[in-house]
């Protein structure tokens, strides 16, 4: 009886179990289906809101890189009206020798700012007087009607304007202001940027296979874009208003009948131009329709998998809303070039001839040089130089009539201590005595941040050997040499085999002491002349002027042994040791440039590469 009343119990409860658990499974399934359907619509959302914020990030950051670009450029145009008069822009006739002055200013300026394409001294009737490179399409730089308003408008230094062309190459210009004595409008010191300059910045941003990003003006002419074959959406007048009366930022959806794309609105600060960056929901959404197709196949199984369904729905929803929080709390800090200009007071320094005892020196000069002006009057004028030479050079052209104005000259305080000074000298005759008079500014600080911008243009941070840019035009320019002179020349590609392997094995950091250990290995191989450059990740470039194939081929072999040979101590006593493979070419009578050379040299080392790697191939050893 007992036995009867518990199967009995049994039936009834799994009946009603089976009902409950099939009117459980219909609710659940509708329930999973109602999920499924809420996590489509929250990571479209999702998507949207991230392609919002990428899009964003990516106008900031490029937005950020051209105002550091412009400030360079504002520094270096500083110091060029530091150093020139309101009467070198007024004219362009200024004698033969302040002439070449004048343009080797330019140039030595010109070579400092990798982003400008030229400088100019625009007189004050818009006419150009001095350029550092006589450029086709050069001869109007600004428009002449803004150039007026320009000429009118004393209030600002700084100049921004759409570089005016007659030809299909734009770009922008930046000019600073300069006046005379008398407060007038003397002129303009002009750099012109080129539209290729922006293109190559803006190919470093990613918005995808149908995104694109512009520079453009306040009319919204497009100075310019890339890719330049993508159709961007179109420009809002009304945003650009907004950013000109001072919001910084706007971001605006378009909707078309294929797509719809997202467009972020950077102000480029204190100048008319904007940065528009765009990202098409062909590229945002494409992951999010291949998720949905998979949401779709797997709701097909929904109600035999359904407490999997839900608990893998329930992680997902928890991540994405993780990712949506992660996301909100991101924030990019970029750092922004200040403009600084630093004035010193004048320091004069009074020496008698023959002997150039210091006769006098004033109170600036004794803060300059770390001394009292009393324990100054015992010393010779030579003392306060660095180097003796200078000091009789300079007066030697003195007294053969040459002028010694703004000569940069090193200097050395009481203790020692060197630092740069602009230096003039000149020598005043009386009827009993000479007196040599020196004024004496401290240029140490302008020295410091010339020598910083060209080292940051030229060199790569991690390896120390120049960089792609620098490499390529300095090659560029020994390639001319060259074939001037009727020389031979190499180029050498090297790249380290399984760099990939390294870096999956022993981590980046390892990596970065592979390609730091390969650079030092060829500055001690190599001469003083050969020109060696960074040009990838692990791809090194390495130019041997004066330098035929059976010269160079011991030379390469040599490098390749020295690197197989090198071993680096690693953490936990363990080593590391790699091989480089290295592909040659030898310059041809049809090269003018290093890009076709570097070419072959590549093909050379592909060739290196399928031959088994951890050797040397030259290119006219490949079979055609």
């Amino acid at each position: 009886m007992s036995n009867y009343f518990s199967t009995t119990h049994t039936m009834n409860w799994t009946t009603r179990q089976s009902a409950f658990l099939t009117l459980l499974a219909m609710f659940f399934g509708l329930g999973m289906i109602f999920i499924l359907a809420y996590q489509v619509n929250s990571s479209y959302r999702f998507e949207i809101q991230k392609a919002n914020t990428e899009t964003d990030h990516q106008a900031q950051a490029i937005t950020n890189q051209i105002n550091n670009s412009l400030r360079e450029i504002e520094l270096v145009l500083s110091d060029i009206s530091d150093r020139i008069s309101s009467e070198d822009i007024a004219s362009a006739e200024r004698g033969e020798i302040r002439n070449k002055e004048i343009q080797n200013l330019l140039l030595d300026k010109l070579v400092k700012i990798h982003q400008a394409n030229n400088i100019a001294l625009v007189s004050s009737n818009s006419s150009i007087n001095h350029r550092a490179l006589d450029l086709p399409g050069s001869g109007q730089l600004i428009n002449h009607d803004y150039f007026q308003i320009i000429r009118n408008n004393p209030y600002h230094e700084n100049i921004y304007s759409k570089l005016s062309s007659n030809q299909h190459n734009t770009g922008i210009v930046v000019a600073r202001r300069v006046e005379t004595a008398k407060a007038e409008f003397a002129g303009l010191i002009v750099a012109s940027i080129s539209r290729e300059y922006f293109e190559q910045l803006l190919s470093t941003i990613s918005l995808g296979q149908h995104g694109n990003i512009q520079l453009i003006d306040q009319e919204l002419n497009v100075i310019a874009q890339y890719p330049a074959d993508v159709i961007s959406p179109p420009l809002d007048k009304a945003i650009i208003q907004n950013l000109i009366s001072g919001k910084e930022t706007a971001v605006l959806i378009n909707h078309s009948q294929t797509a719809q794309s997202v467009s972020s609105y950077h102000s480029i600060k204190d100048t008319p131009f904007f940065i528009v960056a765009s990202s098409s929901s062909l590229d945002y959404l494409l992951r999010w329709r291949k998720n949905t197709l998979y949401y779709l196949y797997g709701g097909s199984t929904l109600l035999i998998m359904a407490l999997l369904m839900c608990y893998f729905f329930w992680r997902s929803h928890r991540l994405t809303q993780n990712l949506q929080k992660k996301e909100k709390h991101l924030n990019a800090s970029e750092a922004r070039f200040r403009q600084m200009i630093e004035t010193s007071p004048v320091a004069i320094v009074l020496a008698r001839t023959p002997d150039y005892f210091i006769t006098y020196i004033n109170h600036q000069a004794a803060e300059l040089f770390n001394q009292t002006q009393a324990g100054a009057l015992s010393q010779r004028v030579f003392e306060l130089y660095k180097t003796k030479l200078n000091f009789i050079e300079q007066v030697e052209k003195i007294q053969s009539g040459q002028a010694q104005q703004n000569i940069e000259v090193m200097l050395q305080q009481k203790g020692g201590q060197p630092f740069w000074g602009s230096l003039s000298m000149s020598i005043s005759e009386s009827a009993q005595s000479s007196t040599l008079m020196i004024g004496i500014s401290d240029i140490t600080a302008r020295k410091q941040l010339e020598a910083e911008l060209q080292h940051r243009a030229t060199i790569d941070s991690l390896s120390g050997l120049f960089n792609r840019s620098y490499f390529t035009d300095r090659a560029n320019h020994e390639i001319a040499r060259a074939k001037r002179n009727q020389q031979p020349l190499i180029v050498i590609m090297l790249d380290i085999d399984h760099f990939k392997r390294i870096n999956d094995s022993w981590g980046h950091d390892i990596g970065d002491k592979a390609i730091q250990s390969l650079a030092e290995l060829c500055k001690s191989t190599l001469r003083d002349i050969d020109l060696i450059g960074r040009i990838g990740g692990e791809e090194f470039a390495i130019l041997l002027p004066e330098t035929t194939l059976e010269q160079g081929y011991p030379v390469a072999e040599r490098l390749r042994q020295r690197i197989e040979a090198q071993r680096i101590n690693l953490p936990n006593e363990q080593i590391l040791q790699f091989t480089a493979s290295i592909g040659m070419a030898l310059l041809s009578s049809d090269d003018q440039k290093i890009d076709s050379i570097l070419k072959r040299a590549d093909q050379a080392l592909y060739q290196a590469k399928n031959n088994g790697r951890n050797q040397t191939v030259i290119y006219s050893q490949i079979s055609k």
